[in-house]
């Protein structure tokens, strides 16, 4: 897919500092982040006590820092829960949400855009210099094709997005990247998932969730889980047999709702992509079921984790 530009500035971004900044992080978040080294990329989500998720995060570590970049509105219950622990702790928590913004670059030649060869592996990152200024590039899993976000105040930001338009780069659109996102199995905190719903049942477990790590706020109902092996339900992806679906709409099997879509976005080609938390005994991929809304019934299709 040759590259697109989308402007993520509405995303989350919150920075702590302090040489305990690691440690204190490890108790709140269910992934190994301590032996993270400088520029190393985790994704992670922050449970509270009972494992439901709080947030989901992609943690940089940074040479001064930590920073955690996540979806819109992750910041206003990620920072607060945060800085209720710091008590005796040297490390601060910072919403920078205001002062930053993110651009994402999406595609196989991004280094024929940005004008320098970014060679990252997944989950890596590092500066890189665009529009004139030093700026943070990681790799990240948010969608099937190479996947960069880039750091920066909102002015450095508005700088390199000019500079990256004036060198051609083609603007993406909100409803390309829902497309994108949906198709890659990558979830809205909040709006996909919530603290409705248990770490595992987000089905990123092995990307989110180490079981060998230290303890952690919400760690034993997470670990309770796993040794039960399995859940009661999963969030999936639909492949749904109509060009449009509402949010809201719901899933059927067996005439009874399962679930319940919570995204969904149109592909093009007269059918839509959707998630949906969907009870296990459907959530096998291939499992057919049907979305039904205010406008009609329509056959769909369950994927995961990836629909290629």
């Amino acid at each position: 897919m040759d590259t697109l530009l989308f402007d993520l500035s509405a995303w989350s971004q919150i920075q702590i500092t302090g040489v305990d900044r690691k440690s204190f992080l490890q108790s709140f978040c269910t992934n190994d982040i301590n032996k993270l080294g400088s520029g190393a990329v985790c994704e992670v989500f922050i449970p509270d006590i009972k494992g439901k998720i709080l947030g989901h995060l992609f943690v940089v570590a940074e040479d001064e820092h930590l920073t955690l970049l996540a979806v819109p509105g992750a910041n206003e219950t990620v920072a607060p829960h945060l800085t209720k622990y710091l008590l005796g702790v040297e490390a601060e928590v910072q919403d920078k949400t205001n002062d930053t913004g993110l651009l994402c670059l999406i595609g196989d030649n991004v280094a024929d855009v940005v004008g320098e060869a970014v060679s990252l592996e997944l989950n890596q990152g590092r500066k890189i210099a665009l529009g004139g200024n030093s700026l943070l590039i990681v790799r990240v899993d948010i969608t099937n094709f190479p996947t960069y976000l880039v750091s920066g105040s909102r002015e450095e930001i508005e700088v390199a997005q000019q500079y990256l338009l004036e060198k051609g780069a083609p603007v993406g659109t909100d409803a390309h990247f829902e497309r994108l996102r949906i198709e890659a199995g990558f979830p809205f905190a909040g709006v996909d998932i919530s603290a409705a719903n248990i770490a595992q049942e987000a089905a990123r477990t092995d990307q989110t969730i180490s079981f060998t790590k230290g303890c952690y706020l919400g760690q034993e109902p997470i670990a309770r889980l796993d040794a039960m092996g399995h859940t009661n339900k999963e969030l999936r992806g639909l492949v749904i047999e109509a060009e449009s679906v509402s949010n809201g709409a719901s899933v059927l099997a067996e005439e009874k709702e399962v679930g319940t879509i919570t995204s969904v976005a149109q592909r093009g080609d007269g059918t839509s992509v959707g998630f949906a938390i969907v009870r296990a005994k459907f959530a096998k991929p291939g499992t057919s079921l049907v979305v039904t809304d205010a406008v009609g019934t329509y056959p769909a299709t369950v994927f995961w984790p990836r629909l290629e």
